[in-house]
């Protein structure tokens, strides 16, 4: 092929190496970018999971007092059933006596 036959060129070597030395500093800043955002989201992923803990910590002392509650509620409950049971008897015992006494 002669001169005038051989295809032209586009970029010169020299061009093209600092083509490619400005694409892989482009690309390490991007790393880098990507680095910081990934420790950001990761601090922000801890917190989430500390609130989390402390949510779930919150639930169970909030369960553990609605029981509590509850339980006193039904004593409370089984308190006033005695003593309806109990002036009945007394009712009943009351009767007896008056007919044994006739």
């Amino acid at each position: 092929m002669t001169e005038q036959n051989k295809p032209k060129e586009w970029y010169s070597n020299q061009q093209l190496y600092e083509m490619m030395q400005e694409l892989g500093k482009e690309i390490t800043n991007q790393m880098q970018g990507l680095q910081k955002d990934l420790s950001e989201t990761s601090k922000e992923l801890e917190k989430t999971q500390v609130m989390i803990r402390e949510y779930n910590g919150l639930r169970s002392r909030l369960d553990k007092c609605e029981n509590q509650i509850a339980e006193n509620l039904g004593k409370g409950a089984g308190s006033l059933a005695m003593w309806g049971y109990i002036v009945g008897g007394m009712g009943v015992l009351l009767t007896i006596i008056n007919f044994a006494v006739r």
